[in-house]
């Protein structure tokens, strides 16, 4: 594979591709959260149960999603198909999705689910993963600021898009949803897949040598002594995350510091939704930034410092308005963080042949923060309010700003673009001057 000659989408094509693959595998995953997968609940236990239900089967489809998204990534990349492991996973993993998510619409029992609900996240995850992994594979380095913001902005637009849809036909029932849902998925994976290019590996082509269990895992990660710029980005991705995932509990923020009612609450949500559109912006505007000044690091690090300040704001926050006001600002930084720090991966990631299970580790990092937030939020709270006092929420915003920090200084490590460059030119020179 070494010597592998790599087919290459053209350009246009390969974004167009990947972001119809990326926006409309990730956004039924989230769309589940927006109320599809609660009143789904409902139906089998009634609203009594719901919280609870709901809190134990999120936590279990996290988890899992832990352990099966890095095994996929190794499937997909260990996948010897003429059509191309990329749009084989594209097209098998939107059927895959496609049939656990019918399972999910008409479950019977809540074990039926949650069983459906981890399957779905996993075949739904081999096709953005699919489509993520081409970017390393077929597109030069100079570009991959740009394509991360373009394809980093489909999966908010693809989201926006659906709650919009949700909302104009809201007297459907749910099952209705989620089955167009399902329609509009298995197509946009179809196309994407019919028209972006693919390399294929015959298995003669990988080693034979048969390699045991514990050499197998210890070659799972990548080595720290030869790549360590990959837990660097691993570590500045798993802690933004972490302090993303701290608004899931806004809802509750509300409720605690600002005594708010339901429809106020909703009133306030459709006030902030806007802000999907102002990160779709920051992610575009700092992917082509990025590569147009050839520098990377001090976007990821100026936009991990501006979600600290935001979640600062929240702390200290007493007024409705200034909360919406940093909601905005930390969807803008969020969204520049996620396309340039994309970027970022894609460039030091240690090979192409396990671009997909090197992705796939990165891109574990979403459900472990998620997890770690939702298991430590209670705990973190009541201490805050023994601490400071008042609704403890103080001390939860200021810990989770207090990761945004770590997240900008686990960047410094990893090389910059010229200096990376810089160091292969000097690696070339040296290599003529022997030769």
């Amino acid at each position: 594979m070494e010597n592998q000659v790599w087919k290459k989408t053209p350009f246009v094509r390969l974004v167009i591709a990947a972001t119809i693959g990326v926006g409309t595998s990730i956004a039924p995953l989230v769309l589940l959260m927006f109320g599809l997968i609660q009143f789904n609940i409902i139906r089998l236990v009634g609203p009594e149960k719901v919280t609870v239900v709901f809190g134990m089967a999120a936590g279990i489809s996290s988890l899992a999603i832990v352990i099966l998204g890095p095994l996929g990534g190794v499937i997909a990349d260990r996948t010897h198909v003429k059509f191309g492991r990329r749009r084989f996973w594209m097209i098998a993993g939107s059927i895959g999705g496609a049939i656990a998510m019918f399972a999910l619409t008409y479950a019977s029992s809540v074990p039926i689910l949650i069983g459906s609900w981890c399957i779905a996240q996993f075949f739904y995850g081999m096709v953005s993963l699919s489509c993520f992994a081409i970017v390393p594979e077929q597109v030069e380095a100079e570009k991959f600021g740009r394509v991360s913001g373009l394809i980093g902005a489909s999966a908010p637009a693809c989201v926006m898009i659906g709650q919009i849809l949700i909302g104009v036909f809201s007297s459907s029932t749910v099952q209705q949803k989620l089955l167009a849902i399902i329609i509009v998925q298995l197509i946009g994976g179809i196309i994407a897949a019919l028209i972006v290019k693919d390399n294929y590996f015959p298995k003669q082509d990988v080693k034979e040598k048969k390699i045991s269990v514990i050499e197998s895992f210890k070659g799972f990660y990548p080595s720290f002594n030869k790549h360590p710029e990959f837990t660097w980005a691993l570590l500045t991705k798993l802690f933004i995350n972490i302090a993303n995932a701290g608004l899931t509990l806004l809802t509750l923020f509300y409720i605690a510091r600002f005594h708010l009612g339901e429809a106020k609450i909703f009133q306030i949500n459709a006030l902030t939704a806007p802000s999907i559109m102002l990160m779709v912006v920051a992610g575009i505007l700092g992917g082509f930034l990025s590569d147009k000044i050839r520098r990377q690091k001090v976007f990821v690090i100026a936009a991990a410092l501006v979600t600290g300040v935001c979640l600062v704001a929240f702390a200290f926050s007493f007024n409705i308005t200034w909360v919406i006001v940093a909601n905005f600002i930390f969807n803008f930084g969020f969204g520049m963080y996620g396309a340039v720090d994309n970027a970022i991966v894609n460039r030091i990631l240690p090979s192409k042949e396990n671009a997909g299970k090197d992705i796939s580790i990165m891109n574990v990092t979403t459900q472990l923060a998620s997890s770690l937030v939702n298991f430590v939020a209670p705990m973190t709270i009541a201490l805050g309010t023994k601490l400071l006092g008042g609704d403890g929420y103080t001390f939860f915003f200021l810990v989770l700003a207090a990761f945004s920090i770590l997240s900008a200084l686990m960047v410094i490590p990893i090389p910059e673009i010229s200096k990376e460059k810089n160091n292969k030119k000097q690696v070339k020179i040296e290599i003529s001057v022997t030769e």
